[in-house]
């Protein structure tokens, strides 16, 4: 049942977000419309409301999918002093974990859309071998310009043989990426 769920439609207010996402979308099972969820963005609970052209009984699967989230293992285990054991699974959270995917992903398109994205494994500072089995890797981008995108990408090549493009991954990878570089 949970992997049937798709949330489309997403519209994301984020100079109205304070403690939690301003949002509302709307949430698919099956590939039929379910739900539509949404925050205000002051730091209460999700609303969850019968989408219109849901055919079913909408609070006895909105249980039935708690229930599901309810036997996955909990997440962030070990992350947060005040609460070690992490957090129970629950559909609000998978709202807010597509919201979050949502706003990592346009963040992504953006980037990608207009620069060129490459990891590159960078010598060690002792002189160019690279450590061990783990080499140093950075990311880099460059500013694409009209008309020389493949042209920038077989400088980038040449230069750097080793680089892999970014925007030719899937966005599952992407994504882990994104994670991994530094916010500031």
């Amino acid at each position: 049942m949970l992997d049937k769920l798709e949330m489309k439609a997403i519209k994301l207010a984020q100079w109205k977000s304070q403690e939690t996402y301003c949002y509302e979308a709307n949430v698919y099972l099956d590939g039929k419309p379910f739900a539509i969820v949404g925050n205000d963005g002051h730091g209460g609970c999700d609303y969850q409301h019968e989408h219109p052209k849901f055919k079913g009984e909408f609070y006895p699967t909105l249980k039935k999918l708690d229930e599901e989230f309810a036997k996955l293992p909990y997440t962030d285990k070990g992350k947060y002093k005040n609460v070690p054991e992490g957090f129970k699974q629950t559909f609000e959270r998978w709202c807010n974990e597509q919201v979050g995917l949502y706003e990592v992903d346009k963040e992504i398109k953006r980037t990608l859309k207009n620069n060129i994205v490459a990891q590159i494994m960078e010598a060690d500072k002792d002189g160019g071998a690279y450590v061990d089995l783990l080499p140093v890797v950075k990311v880099v981008q460059w500013k694409i310009q009209k008309g020389y995108e493949q042209k920038l990408r077989d400088i980038i090549m040449k230069q750097h043989p080793e680089a892999k493009i970014v925007n030719d991954m899937p966005m599952e990878k992407v994504r882990e990426i994104w994670e991994g570089l530094p916010r500031g």
